[in-house]
């Protein structure tokens, strides 16, 4: 019953992007629309849907990309560069970025701020927690985006219906994504009868956290005894998570993702998970409405897929010597060690 209800709460029988025959775009313009991206960490597989929605749609379109590097502190430069440009669009990849780019609900400052430019954020995990937005339904401002995370209930279903877990460990930066998991987590724990372990990454004297801290914080975590650990929507996490699961996997701790990379890629053994591509497509079909169709952007709900995709690492099932029930089987994408896609965030 809790995977039929979970099945249920995950509605996987519809979706939001449009329907393959409305994908085909009759339009055509004479002149390309310019829409600058501004990325926190490289191209991922979100920045490869959202462009690939745009050529499948015939909408030409000129892509001014640049790229903080995780450094937060350059976009401010980004900012200033398409004021000068004056783009039809900025693209922003994650809450750091976002924030930079727009400004945080009641603290906008138009001289750091972009206030006059159509703004479509992309896997932001919680925009109403960041302040980005005070509601999904507008955002009262030049700005609408997409969501990525799955709802934690919904997450917690899952790993219920793999196994019942009493104690959760979790590995946490100060990243503000982050903390919101950590603080809706301990909320919903008495709900699942579980308790929550808590062990935040070290940070170095410039309060930065660094994969040495995540070795420290994981060796402090190990030592609670934890039945799965959990990795959040956390983009210096995600960009280790190798080092997360290779110290889990050693002390034979099964690893719960909020993301798909640290599944595919680095060995967490499962997660339920939006892809990124699709909501990449998802941010291009708002971006989209804004170019093509003229809708302002506050007129424009923020939206997740309404889709997700349960995902198990079978090379680590096999070495954690965890395997999914026949139900979890039925209805996961299992997917083998060299399986690997580029949804780093």
């Amino acid at each position: 019953m809790l995977l039929r209800s979970f099945l249920l709460a995950m509605c996987f029988l519809s979706a939001v992007l449009p329907t393959a025959q409305a994908a085909q775009s009759t339009a055509r313009h004479a002149k390309p629309f310019k829409v600058m991206m501004i990325l926190y960490r490289g191209a991922t597989d979100a920045e490869k849907g959202f462009m690939d929605y745009f050529k499948r749609r015939n909408i030409p379109v000129d892509y001014v990309i640049r790229d903080a590097q995780a450094d937060g502190s350059k976009v401010a430069d980004f900012v200033r560069e398409a004021r000068e440009l004056k783009p039809d669009l900025i693209y922003t990849f994650g809450t750091t970025v976002t924030a930079e780019v727009v400004g945080l609900e009641g603290h906008v400052d138009p001289a750091r701020n972009i206030t006059d430019i159509p703004v479509v954020f992309d896997i932001v995990a919680d925009p109403v927690g960041a302040g980005l937005v005070s509601n999904l339904k507008s955002s009262g401002r030049n700005l609408t985006g997409a969501s990525h995370l799955v709802p934690l209930p919904a997450q917690m279903n899952a790993l219920e219906s793999m196994r019942k877990v009493q104690s959760l460990g979790v590995i946490y930066t100060q990243e503000k994504q982050s903390t919101l998991a950590v603080q809706e987590l301990q909320a919903m724990a008495p709900k699942y009868g579980m308790s929550i372990k808590l062990s935040p990454v070290v940070l170095d004297i410039r309060s930065k956290p660094t994969p040495e801290g995540i070795v420290a914080a994981m060796d402090a975590l190990i030592a609670k005894k934890p039945e799965f650990i959990y990795i959040p929507s956390d983009s210096f996490l995600i960009k280790n998570a190798n080092i997360v699961v290779r110290a889990a996997q050693a002390a034979r701790i099964p690893v719960f993702a909020a993301t798909e990379a640290p599944i595919r890629n680095d060995g967490a053994l499962l997660g339920v998970v939006s892809t990124y591509f699709n909501v990449g497509e998802l941010a291009a079909y708002k971006a989209e409405q804004i170019l093509v169709k003229k809708t302002p952007p506050s007129q424009l709900p923020v939206e997740s897929l309404n889709r997700f995709t349960y995902l198990v690492n079978m090379g680590s099932a096999k070495k954690l010597g965890v395997y999914p029930p026949l139900s979890v089987v039925k209805l996961a994408e299992l997917i083998a060690p060299l399986d690997t896609t580029d949804a780093r965030e």
